[in-house]
């Protein structure tokens, strides 16, 4: 009998735990009264807290710096680059594997969507050209050693270059010739400068490698086409330890960031690229500053048009560095009467202005960009591609027009050069420029032979015949970011004279050109000569309008009075007339852009007496002449269909017009048109068609109910709905009880079995007595 006890009591004590554990898996919600909080869930304050203080993710173990000076293997002499990889994989075991399928090492990419195969050995561009037959100058800046041509083996582990990512001496240098390797002896470049480049001390840089920076990064992209600042613009040396002037991110006195702060990278492969700036991209401006950075929703409003940078960076070569704007190829050659080159520099700005072995050259400072739209996406013209040769040819064509939803403005340096091309075939041409054969253009100073060597080394049909036409590149500003009290004004763009953007040439209509280049002036206009600019100044007569105003969302932002009212004097003085209002909605469409965009599509505005804006808001007010069962302004046009409703049960809710007019999920705005979902509001899931649409996710937020209903209102509504829509807590059970009922049965049988082991059970005591 004892035994029979025992095995009731195990078998009481395992339902019980299965029944608990099933109910807090199941109603943890519903026992405990709370909910787990996404990332998405938090206040703002609290997401920018997590952005600025990152923290390790759940189960990652803390990275320690290693003292490399402590590691045996890095105590030697090391006589090559080569020799320090075959140190470093002793431990770092998979980095080399890692690096060769980067596009830092293959110098290749496929774009996905275009299936151009790209990448600098792939391309041609209106700087150096091409890299191909020219690797030992152009692979300075490869991450390996020894690409000298195209037999170079990219599997050879030990090729990779560790230091020139992760040295912190600033003592490791390739040497500009060396196909990537530094030189490993004294030596003198450039020939007959007097300028000799010493060996690094390979062990001391080993055993000091550390996190990239800067400086490491910009040993390669500063000075891309051939010397600093010459190709990007937005990139030079004068980002290795920027003031805040110069970009806010990387001021080395403030945040500091690093180029990996932005490019993350997984595996050694690192987010960003020129060819497609989506492709692999982590980090952009909303990573950090969300979609909303701006105080004012009509700034916000630009962003899905306009790119940050175009705001933020309004001129780019802002370090002291000039970029390069122009190269002509096609003066290249004129030499002194003894053979030797020749170099001439700007006697007022010192840039050099001719190299015998490239041309000439144009420089910029402080350049304002050229603004396209640009959806991230770039398409090349390839070797292999016919060009006309009437036209600029357009090397990289950034894709993007007004037309796409996923396009923005983007500031844009433009690069124009005039270069060789096969003017027999209309192809662009690989020159063989550098190297000390006969061929090499920098050796014999003679096009032909070069662009016939560089052209049979490249495996492509040449015609024997050569001509030089202009070309353009397009390379995206995204650095040197100034600070916020230095990005554009409204004034900048929208204005008549020197606007920095030609809404025509970016696809506008003329009339939405016109709308964005009158804009009317803004607060600004208080501080001008004129006193009676300001609203204070029209206080004297007009007081209760300007009090009106005072308390408006026009008052509170600045818009004064003369942004509305026309001005009709040309000598500071009152006009003999009242200031008047332009009532056709274009003056408040220079501000409110969506509203009148929607407006336009209207029949307000289509109809033979057009309604306007001020015939529904109160000019001084801005506030709604109709509203809380107010329909009469309908009511002067929409007599009958106001009669109709009068019959309806809407009209006995005590609905108006703008009830359903204005109040949609997809929020038709302006247009005043009815959307189903405007159904939903109130009927909620007894809507027959609406509930199919409610049932295929499409439901509106609570914010968006207080902002079309009213706060309370939308209160009212959604706790309502949660109240039809999620009930009481019930537990996963048959009988469907609230979940906290299951706690009875679940005492009653710990009590039950307690009751049995310890032989309390009257059943059990007369069985005893029997025996």
């Amino acid at each position: 009998m004892r035994k029979k006890r025992i095995f009731v009591a195990v078998l009481v004590f395992i339902t019980a735990i299965v029944t608990i554990g099933f109910l807090h898996q199941g109603n943890a919600t519903a026992l405990s009264g709370t909910e787990t909080t996404s990332k998405q869930d938090l206040p703002d304050v609290q997401q920018a807290d997590d952005a600025a203080t990152p923290t390790p993710d759940e189960g990652e173990i803390p990275v320690v710096p290693i003292d490399h000076t402590e590691i045996e293997i890095l105590q030697q002499e090391f006589a090559t680059g080569p020799e320090v990889t075959a140190a470093c994989l002793s431990c770092h075991t998979e980095s080399a594997k890692e690096i060769q399928a980067t596009t830092h090492w293959t110098w290749e990419y496929e774009n996905p969507d275009t299936g151009q195969l790209l990448g600098k050995q792939n391309v041609i561009n209106n700087f150096c050209v091409a890299i191909e037959s020219n690797e030992p100058r152009c692979t300075s800046c490869h991450t390996g050693y020894g690409w000298t041509d195209n037999t170079f083996d990219f599997s050879v582990e030990e090729n990779v270059d560790c230091l020139v990512c992760h040295d912190t001496t600033g003592t490791y240098k390739k040497f500009p010739t060396a196909a990537g390797h530094p030189t490993y002896e004294p030596k003198e470049f450039p020939p007959g400068s007097g300028t000799i480049w010493e060996p690094p001390d390979l062990a001391y840089v080993a055993q000091n490698i550390g996190n990239t920076s800067r400086e490491t990064c910009g040993a390669c992209h500063f000075s891309g086409g051939g010397a600093d600042g010459v190709k990007h613009g937005d990139m030079d040396s004068s980002l290795t330890n920027p003031d805040h002037q110069l970009d806010v991110h990387m001021d080395a006195a403030g945040l500091n960031f690093t180029c990996t702060e932005c490019h993350t990278s997984d595996g050694h492969e690192v987010s960003g690229s020129r060819y497609s700036m989506n492709s692999t991209d982590e980090e952009t401006c909303e990573s950090c500053h969300t979609a909303e950075p701006h105080q004012y929703d009509m700034l916000n409003q630009h962003i899905d048009r306009i790119a940050c940078q175009t705001c933020h960076i309004p001129e780019y070569a802002r370090g002291d560095v000039p970029t390069k704007m122009f190269w002509d190829w096609s003066e290249a050659g004129e030499l002194n009467e003894d053979g030797s080159i020749i170099l001439r520099t700007d006697p007022e700005t010192g840039h050099l202005i001719y190299d015998s072995r490239k041309g000439s050259f144009e420089y910029g400072e402080d350049v304002v960009p050229d603004y396209i739209w640009f959806n991230g996406e770039v398409e090349y013209t390839l070797l292999e591609d016919e060009i006309d040769p009437g036209q600029t040819v357009v090397i990289n064509p950034p894709q993007g027009s007004i037309d796409e939803a996923s396009a923005r403005i983007w500031p844009m340096k433009i690069f124009e050069a005039i270069q060789p091309y096969d003017s027999g075939n209309n192809t662009l041409v690989i020159p063989h420029l550098f190297g000390k054969d006969e061929a090499a253009y920098w050796t014999s100073f003679d096009w032909g032979p070069a662009i016939e060597a560089g052209m049979a080394y490249a495996g492509a049909d040449y015609s024997g015949e050569y001509g030089f036409i202009g070309t353009r590149m397009y390379w995206p500003i995204t650095h040197m970011v100034a600070p916020a009290e230095e990005a554009l004004d409204c004034g900048d763009c929208h204005t008549t004279e020197n606007g920095r953007l030609d809404f025509a040439a970016l696809g506008y209509s003329e009339d939405a050109a016109e709308r964005l280049t009158n804009f009317p002036p803004t607060v600004l206009i208080e501080g001008l000569d004129a006193p009676h600019y300001a609203s204070q100044y029209c206080l004297e007569c007009h007081e209760d309008q300007h009090a009106e105003w005072l308390g408006s969302t026009h008052g509170d932002k600045g818009v004064g009075c003369v942004n509305c009212h026309q001005l009709e004097d040309e000598n500071n003085e009152h006009p003999t007339v009242a200031y008047t209002i332009d009532k056709s909605g274009e003056v408040c469409g220079a501000c409110h852009l969506n509203e009148h965009n929607d407006w336009e599509l209207s029949a307000h505005a289509n109809g033979e007496n057009p309604i306007a804006c001020v015939d529904c808001h109160y000019p001084h007010t801005q506030e709604q002449r109709i509203g809380n069962g107010n329909n009469n302004i309908c009511e002067n046009c929409h007599e009958d269909e106001l009669m109709d409703s009068h019959d309806s049960t809407h009209f006995a809710a005590g609905m108006s017009c703008l009830d359903c007019h204005k109040n949609t999920e997809k929020n038709t705005g302006h247009t005043f048109d009815v959307a189903s979902d405007t159904c939903v509001l109130c009927h909620g899931q007894d809507a027959h068609t609406a509930n199919a649409m409610l049932e295929a996710g499409i439901d509106i937020s609570p914010a968006t109910l207080e902002q079309r209903l009213g706060v309370e209102a939308g209160e009212a509504m959604e706790e309502e709905r949660e109240t039809a829509v999620s009930p009481t807590p019930t537990s996963q059970g048959i009988v469907g009880l609230p979940a906290w009922m299951a706690i009875f049965p679940i005492l009653g049988l710990v009590v039950s079995g307690a009751w049995v082991v310890l032989g309390k059970d009257p059943g059990h005591r007369h069985e005893d007595k029997q025996r």
